[in-house]
């Protein structure tokens, strides 16, 4: 039975020149888990922001939303990217009962359900925390607890892991999991990164443009995707993506591709089995690719080599942060505890880790928004305390934060960005400089709209662009691929690679293991205050179990070497060559 139907719906922002969604239908049933997913823009958070009628973004709405049953605010639960923007209350119990208590809810039932679901939730060793103390995940996980204890029957959520490390954003969707199979709450999810979740959803809709470009099961979605050649192809899960490029889409003998999971791989267990299936009709002839030595496996073993060298190991370093020691408080613990990192001209250095790891913390002591009490940070071998306000931000650094609305404060991303662009270019340029960035990141139609009213991803892509304005010699990004689908990022990688050609030094901060394998020189981990291994992405991914891309866990044992899903095609089209009559 339809618990949620959308019949027809149009929306456009006021003064907007396009439609935000155009005729869109579709309807979720009650106990599904249903993924709603798309390139940046596409209108997946417009729609989940109308179908929670508080959320409804001010504009020209047709078409019609309905509800089964009748609608009360605590019906439908949502879920935004950013974990810190619900939560409005200091202490972890009083969220749990901020929401029951503006129902109007009776305090003991508030007491029980509030226990309750804490006790489900596992909270009870932070249940008295300040809300502040938490980390990413935690406060994720609240926001989650706090709008199931008001019952909802319906969960929506946009793009929720987006800002959590690898292993917050697993438990989260763990929990969601149990929401979902024993609460029996039905999820509607948007999200552009399809790698965790198709595996979990019962159906998958594809917008496209403010449309509907497709929508059915997870296997029927992948097949349309990769038949129609549609840039979403490359937001599929590693193991469907390799299984395409080596089969072309055609299904194993005995299988049927419209059979359901298991005949398009969509997990890491299913990539692998697909894998070590292949292997045996495509033994590679190398010696490098036999059995091991003890003699446990007759089957052949696809290996990479050796890996590649550091290419800016002799570079001159431009940025360099030594044994840097850093608290918020002066009685707190240390957040940086000896933290050292260097960066070097031309070279896009990445650091992983955990929520509440100091990563950002970094960021903010590197670009001089705080300083350490104790080591030094350097730029361009001065210590960045010599450097002026002034000179500091113009032509030398540039830092993105986080939260990309943090850089606007006017009232159209226009009158941002030409005004930034006018402080660094001539009259002259400076308009045509602008265009011309704006063009490649392709956000030229989002100019005139208000910050608060574009997509995540399009706002990040403006708030670059605001900050490339300035033409850095070195660039801190926090989290830059945060809400940017496959092809903005594609974009994203080509400008910073053209900027470091001229010498332009980039230092990333992500959760995004895929990103950071393909497109970094070197990669870092952030713990317990330091930087405790550094290497190149091959060094750097290949050992490790939750630090890593899904293409590694795929190919360890089958494919050495592999931490991209090009990898893994490489490897096995080679070793098929070897072997061809």
């Amino acid at each position: 039975m339809a618990l949620l139907s959308v019949e027809n719906v149009t929306f456009r922002y006021p003064k907007a020149s396009r439609d935000a969604l155009s005729q869109v239908s579709l309807t979720v049933d009650e106990g599904q888990w249903a993924v709603l997913c798309g390139l940046s823009g596409c209108g997946k958070s417009t729609l989940l922001r109308l179908i929670k009628r508080e959320l409804a973004p001010f504009g020209s709405l047709q078409g019609r939303i309905a509800f089964a049953g009748r609608y009360s605010a605590a019906d439908i639960g949502i879920i935004l990217q950013d974990p810190e923007s619900q939560i409005v209350t200091d202490a972890v119990w009083h969220e749990f009962a901020f929401g029951l208590e503006n129902l109007g809810v009776p305090s003991e039932e508030i007491r029980r359900r509030v226990a309750e679901m804490a006790s489900f939730f596992g909270i009870e060793s932070w249940y008295h925390k300040k809300t502040y103390e938490l980390s990413g995940g935690q406060k994720q996980l609240l926001n989650l607890a706090s709008t199931l204890v008001m019952n909802p029957r319906l969960l929506l959520l946009d793009e929720p892991t987006a800002q959590l490390d690898p292993i917050a954003a697993a438990e989260f969707r763990n929990v969601l999991v149990r929401v979902n199979r024993d609460l029996g709450v039905t999820i509607l999810m948007a999200e552009h990164r399809l790698e965790d979740v198709l595996p979990l959803a019962d159906r998958v809709c594809v917008l496209d443009a403010g449309s509907v470009l497709c929508a059915g099961s997870p296997a029927e979605t992948a097949q349309y995707l990769y038949a129609n050649d549609h840039p979403m192809t490359e937001a599929l899960p590693t193991a469907t993506r390799v299984y395409f490029a080596l089969t072309g889409g055609q299904s194993a003998p005995g299988e049927t591709v419209s059979a359901g999971a298991h005949a398009i791989p969509f997990t890491v267990r299913d990539g692998r089995a697909f894998l070590t299936s292949l292997r045996k009709m495509r033994p590679a002839a190398s010696p490098d690719t036999q059995g091991d030595a003890a003699g446990n496996s007759s089957e052949a073993k696809v290996t990479a080599g050796n890996p590649a060298a550091d290419p800016f190991r002799d570079a001159p370093v431009v940025l360099e942060a030594k044994q840097v020691r850093f608290r918020y408080e002066k009685n707190a613990a240390d957040v940086l505890a000896g933290t050292s990192l260097a960066v070097r001209s031309g070279e896009h250095v990445c650091l992983l880790g955990g929520n509440g790891s100091g990563k950002t913390t970094l960021l903010t002591l590197l670009a001089g928004l705080n300083k350490p009490y104790a080591g030094s940070v350097r730029l361009f071998d001065r210590k960045l305390s010599s450097f002026g306000p002034g000179e500091l931000y113009r032509n030398n650094l540039a830092l993105l934060p986080q939260q990309p609305r943090d850089v606007f404060v006017e009232k159209t991303i226009r009158e941002d960005l030409s005004a930034a662009f006018a402080r660094v270019h001539a009259p002259e340029s400076s308009e045509n400089a602008m265009t011309s960035l704006c063009e490649r990141l392709g956000i030229t139609e989002i100019l005139d709209s208000h910050p608060y009213d574009v997509s995540g991803g399009e706002l990040q892509k403006a708030a670059l662009a605001k900050v490339l304005a300035s033409r850095p010699k070195v660039l801190l990004l926090d989290e830059p691929t945060k809400g940017i689908d496959v092809s903005g990022r594609r974009e994203l990688a080509s400008i910073l690679d053209a900027l470091r050609a001229e010498g332009l030094a980039v230092l990333s901060v992500t959760h995004d293991a895929e990103w950071a394998a393909e497109h970094a020189d070197r990669c870092g981990l952030l713990f317990d205050g330091e930087v405790i291994s550094e290497g190149t992405p091959q060094e750097f991914f290949a050992g490790n179990a939750f630090y890593t891309t899904a293409a590694n866990r795929i190919a360890r044992g089958i494919a050495d070497g592999a931490i991209l899903a090009s990898d893994i095609e490489k490897l096995f089209r080679t070793a098929a060559q070897e072997v061809a009559p």
